[in-house]
């Protein structure tokens, strides 16, 4: 279904939100712990109240600067039909990420999410190919229509939630303690939407300072054995 026709229009883009946000997505996001395992297996996460500080953490530090503002510049680029100005924010992703396992997860989510777009939404691929994760997520919400808002909520709610469902089985957390996890992070996500992303989109400079779950990434190729690709 063409990101133009009559029924994305009308508001079933909402419905294309959902399935983007759905863990069963088959992009292979749930194969990815981005470092938690690592940092499980450290010993430095055994409860619900440590993961949500660490993901606390991911959210102010690394998240919402680095990776969910490229998110609203890709989805800004593709409102201005400008998709050759995402070589800039790709070269700052590209050098923000330095830990190699996370750095190809996103670009094979980006792969797989822009292929996946094109075939069942007849959205085309953003150029250049080859694009980190969230900006192709950027480039298909705003090809179908979704307000700069939506798309940032439910990228940062998608992002989190890979990384409470890698809590459940590693920690390990009940799936109740998961939901309410969850939860709680619902409000962190607006503030920083609000605070943090949508006030600063121009100029488009990212930031990244999470030290520690970088740290985690680096560690987790060298785990002696691993549930997760990342």
């Amino acid at each position: 279904m063409p990101p133009d026709s009559a029924f994305f229009r009308a508001g079933g883009t909402f419905y294309l939100l959902l399935q983007l946000t759905d863990s069963a997505l088959p992009i292979g996001a749930y194969s990815h712990s981005w470092g938690l395992e690592a940092a499980v297996q450290a010993g430095r996460l055994r409860s619900r109240a440590a993961v949500q500080q660490y993901l606390l953490g991911v959210l102010h530090l690394s998240l919402a600067p680095c990776e969910g503002k490229a998110c609203g510049l890709a989805y800004l680029r593709a409102q201005q039909g400008s998709p050759t100005e995402l070589r800039d924010v790709q070269a700052q992703l590209e050098a923000m990420r330095w830990a190699a396992e996370p750095r190809q997860a996103s670009l094979d989510l980006g792969k797989r999410l822009a292929q996946l777009a094109e075939r069942t939404w007849g959205i085309p691929p953003p150029t250049p190919a080859g694009l980190h994760h969230c900006l192709v997520f950027g480039w298909v919400c705003a090809a179908a229509n979704l307000t700069l808002e939506d798309t940032l909520r439910a990228y940062l709610f998608s992002a989190l939630s890979g990384w409470v469902s890698a809590a459940v089985r590693l920690v390990p957390l009940g799936h109740s303690d998961g939901q309410a996890l969850l939860a709680s992070l619902y409000e962190p996500i607006e503030q920083v939407l609000q605070q943090e992303i949508l006030p600063n989109l121009d100029p488009p400079l990212l930031s990244n300072f999470a030290p520690l779950q970088e740290r985690d990434c680096q560690v987790h190729q060298r785990l002696y054995s691993r549930l997760f690709q990342s």
